[in-house]
């Protein structure tokens, strides 16, 4: 049976033409050229982005109050907008330099952002998944619903999506622990199966994981002939092509039950070397086998349950914790090897908030009710604390300015 996105007869044809134009013109969507388009900054979700945040302690320069705490981090586009994963919306559009919100999503039908940040192209299209088993397409400057991807299974899309150079969408469902991934074309429909070509793709056009995935955002190889996929105990890497497993890694025992954190694997600057996190600690594993390069473990049984960042110099950052004892470390990528640690010294654990990197080295972060940035020594520049916990990742939303969900509200701290 073949699942197809509910396309009006209007929006098809208008789809139609915008397929032809595109393929004679031989040009695609890509991601938004922005300071933060998506999960991570980018496709290989380094976690770095090109311009420096703020460099003393920040000044509020706004804060918004949203529709249900914000456990997702938000994504922004080149024409000065910020979307917010937004609840039962579950998403939500606001101006960057006053605050306002321009729109809301109305015709999601009970959907729940949930964890999965949105992804913005270049072409002003906004996709994220929602807990109603959709992904969503949606107009970027009016917040109309330009498509959905209905999951033929009952199961979350938590997953944030990564786009493609080619305009491809990476994505996937928890499918009541089954794990669906999918590669789908920018007008909504699967890429998966590819005439003439077998493989391990179920006929509606998605790959059976065989486990949890739920959260954790694939990345891709620089040239994007690999997606890297994690699942509960297991690393995984997919043909983009044709939707066919490479190889599997088991990198876990056991996972984390039903509160799955974002497990989402980074790919280092030169390829040689792709991240994964389970409860084991973090992998650094060959991406053209699998086999296992080094691993780190956290001392003091601390566990980490947020992606790695990565700066330039490839260094490596990540969030570990236990109870209320948390730090971040700073890893040498050679043997995984510390070499530093920065103990926050507040209330907090790291989870799904992974670390951001900005051009000049800076690092920032936010533990608890707390927002720290870190010089690349680990020296501490300067923190401060919000009304709120931070449950998702620091953006740098632009030159010299953070964006923070700190409980409900939306946060921009400048210089």
């Amino acid at each position: 049976m073949s699942h197809r996105p509910p396309f009006s007869s209007a929006f098809s044809f208008a789809a139609a033409i915008a397929l032809v134009f595109t393929s004679a013109n031989e040009s695609v969507a890509a991601l938004a050229d922005s300071a933060w388009p998506m999960f991570a900054h980018d496709a290989q979700h380094t976690g770095r982005t090109d311009v420096n945040g703020p460099q003393t302690k920040p000044t509020v320069a706004w804060f918004s109050k949203t529709r249900s705490r914000l456990r997702a981090s938000v994504s922004v586009d080149d024409q000065n907008r910020i979307f917010v994963p937004n609840g039962k919306n579950p998403l939500s559009a606001f101006d960057a330099t006053t605050g306002l919100e321009l729109w809301q999503s109305t015709n999601h039908r009970g959907g729940h952002a949930d964890r999965s940040q949105p992804a913005v192209s270049d072409d002003g299209v906004v996709y994220q998944g929602a807990r109603d088993n959709d992904l969503w397409a949606v107009d970027a400057a009016t917040g109309a619903t330009l498509w959905r991807y209905h999951v033929p299974h009952d199961g979350d899309v938590t997953t944030p999506p990564t786009l493609g150079g080619d305009g491809s969408i990476y994505m996937g469902s928890e499918a009541l622990g089954a794990g669906y991934f999918y590669r789908m074309d920018p007008g909504g429909f699967p890429a998966w199966p590819v005439p003439g070509v077998g493989g391990n793709v179920e006929e509606d056009g998605h790959i059976v994981l065989r486990g949890s995935f739920k959260n954790a955002s694939p990345c891709l190889s620089h040239d994007e002939t690999v997606a890297f996929v994690s699942i509960k105990t297991n690393a995984i890497a997919v043909d983009t092509a044709t939707g066919a497993e490479l190889w599997r890694t088991r990198i876990a025992k056991k996972g984390f039950g039903s509160r799955h954190p974002n497990y989402a694997p980074v790919l280092s600057d030169d390829g040689t070397q792709v991240y994964f996190q389970s409860r084991e600690g973090l992998w650094a594993l060959d991406p053209s086998d699998g086999s296992k390069i080094w691993l780190f473990t956290p001392p003091g049984k601390q566990e980490i349950k947020s992606a790695p960042s990565l700066a330039a110099d490839g260094t490596i950052y990540i969030g570990a914790s236990k109870k209320k004892d948390s730090a971040v470390y700073a890893l040498d990528p050679i043997d995984g090897s510390a070499r530093w640690s920065y103990a926050p010294g507040v209330r907090g654990r790291f989870s799904n908030n992974q670390i951001a990197v900005a051009a000049d080295g800076k690092i920032y972060g936010g533990l608890g009710r707390t927002l720290f940035c870190l010089d690349s020594s680990g020296a501490l520049v300067w923190k401060m604390d919000l009304p709120g916990r931070i449950d998702s990742g620091v953006v740098i939303g632009g030159p010299g300015y953070l964006l923070v969900g700190a409980g409900k509200n939306l946060w921009k701290l400048t210089d």
